[in-house]
């Protein structure tokens, strides 16, 4: 038997399905004070429901339940302290080592899925086993570094982000809201935010990432089930309010975390597998379909995939993590570029991008910084100081050597030797650096070496390399510069490329130096999808005494 007493104007009592019993609860009306009713439950002999009707007789008020949502005290009273480590070394960037409580009394591993900042500059971490963790005393030195769990039991959470000073972690069954209601630093109430997605069984179907656009709505990636589940091998967008969610795009295996730039722009790594050549970088666009045919989501199957912005060699990115933008000036000169992570190799690469027409396209180089201590996933920059920081974990095809890593990027005002910018043309290949170029070295075609290849989107797992002039024949082709020019500021070079052509991967190798006499040693990998119009070479040089020497090894 079930009944109601208190205030019965806000509740009915209905049938269900199968038996069961259905409250129907209204909003409250308008009035002063609270409104409260009870249920209750009854089980026993139906000769006996007088039991009920005595007990309903001598109830007791209702109780006030403001009272059990106030918080309550602290379960995990130590505070952990560690001592961090600051990076050495004499480039630009050193990487520093925000040191994890690995030996703790809850056991907890420290696999982290996700970390963002608070505004007074602490952050919150994940570990994939399903606990939140408060870091504290993040500053220049990090000489005193706190953790303090603050929430546990949640569903391997891959994804934090922090809006509002609120805490928003994405677990594979939800997004969750947490809320310290106390102030006493723990958190006391788990809120889910949205649960809509649907969630299955498969290995790779984890939930990864947590972004926001500048209009407030959550994204994060959804991993594959084969097209078993409605959201699954999906980019889901969550609207800001929670109440909202959707496939943005579709076609993805398993990327492990995404980007997003301050301005709106979406972007997802994906790992090669089946009808996933080799690792790429996506530059998301609404309703694309980027390549992975067993979870389309269409009734009519693509006989194409969105291109991506650019395909990076397997040896060079076995395995992807996130992406992120730098922001600000505090971080050197490479305000508005992205970053891409890499979790089986545990390094960063910075991404070069370039649009024509409609198109756009691009490469990485590897960022000058050591590994990571674990495979990198995810990157935020901190408010309070401008500086990266990486997060990850030690898992499947990964070559990280702790357990867990949380790691700061720290720019150290020495000069940027690097990259920023790779420009496609229907003569050859424009490449911008931060810095003046030694025009002796940086002139003369004979310090670089261009390859190229293709890749084949099939269904079998991953795919060789193949011949751009024999597309038969598994390798790589040699590609002829004719001649190496320098621009008059001295910060681009013109690579004369004849017979330059579209092709998935490209391999350009340099080994020259700056102005101040320093090597720059790098390999750009990009694609090449569209050429763009010739530009105007007035003003740049050539090294005269250099002859013109066809794909040399740097």
């Amino acid at each position: 038997l079930v009944a109601l007493t208190g205030d019965t104007s806000v509740v009915s009592l209905g049938k269900g399905p199968q038996g069961t019993i259905i409250a129907n609860v209204r909003p409250a009306r308008a009035k002063a004070g609270a409104t409260r009713f009870k249920i209750w439950i009854w089980k026993g002999l139906a000769k006996d429901p007088d039991r009920l009707r005595n007990r309903l007789t001598s109830a007791s008020q209702t109780i006030d339940l403001r009272s059990l949502i106030q918080g309550g005290p602290r379960r995990w009273t130590k505070v952990l302290t560690t001592r961090g480590r600051l990076g050495t070394g004499d480039g630009a960037y050193v990487l520093d080592t925000i040191t994890p409580p690995f030996d703790n009394p809850y056991r907890s591993i420290m696999h982290f899925g996700g970390h963002d900042f608070f505004s007074n500059g602490d952050a919150a971490i994940s570990t994939m086993e399903g606990d939140v963790w408060l870091v504290k005393g993040i500053d220049r030195d990090l000489e005193r570094i706190t953790w303090q769990r603050i929430a546990t039991g949640l569903y391997h959470p891959l994804g934090v982000k922090i809006v509002k000073d609120e805490l928003y972690v994405l677990c594979r069954d939800q997004i969750a809201r947490l809320h310290d209601l106390n102030g006493d630093g723990e958190i006391d109430f788990y809120e889910c935010f949205n649960n809509d997605c649907h969630v299955g069984l498969n290995p790779h179907e984890f939930a990864t990432g947590l972004e926001t656009d500048p209009q407030g709505n959550f994204y994060y990636m959804k991993g594959t089930n084969n097209g078993q589940t409605m959201h699954d091998s999906s980019v889901i967008r969550v609207s800001a309010d929670g109440s909202q969610l959707e496939r943005f795009a579709t076609g993805f295996r398993w990327p492990n975390g995404m980007g997003m730039s301050p301005s709106g722009v979406l972007t997802v790594a994906d790992q090669q597998g089946t009808w996933v050549p080799s690792s790429k970088i996506d530059w998301i666009e609404p309703g694309g379909f980027y390549g992975y045919m067993k979870s389309t989501h269409r009734d009519v199957p693509p006989t194409a995939s969105d291109r991506p912005l650019c395909w990076i060699p397997h040896p060079v990115d076995n395995s992807c993590g996130g992406q992120t933008w730098v922001e600000g000036d505090r971080w050197g000169p490479l305000e508005g570029m992205m970053l891409h992570l890499s979790y089986g190799k545990c390094r960063m690469f910075l991404t070069l991008h370039e649009k024509i027409g409609d198109v756009r396209q691009g490469g990485v180089v590897h960022f000058p910084i050591p590994k990571f201590d674990s495979g990198a996933m995810r990157a935020r920059f901190r408010q309070n100081d401008g500086q990266l920081y990486v997060s990850g974990l030690k898992g499947w095809q990964t070559s990280g050597a702790r357990d867990g890593c949380f790691q700061r990027v720290r720019y150290t005002g020495k000069p940027v030797r690097l990259p920023t910018q790779i420009n496609v043309s229907k003569s050859g290949v424009f490449i911008t650096f931060t810095t003046p170029l030694d025009p002796d070295t940086a002139a003369d075609a004979d310090n670089y070496a261009i390859e190229q290849w293709n890749y084949r989107w099939t269904k079998k797992y991953g795919s060789f390399q193949f011949s751009v002039a024999d597309p038969d024949k598994r390798g790589h082709d040699k590609v002829a510069i004719k001649s190496a020019k320098i621009s008059p500021d001295r910060k681009t070079v013109f690579l004369e490329v004849p017979g330059i052509q579209p092709v998935m991967q490209m391999q350009i190798r340099y080994r020259i130096d700056a102005a101040d006499g320093t090597l720059l040693n790098q390999t750009i990998y990009n694609t090449i999808h569209v050429l763009g119009p010739d530009r105007d070479l007035t003003g740049f040089t050539t090294r005269a005494s250099s002859p013109a020497v066809s794909g040399a090894a740097p």
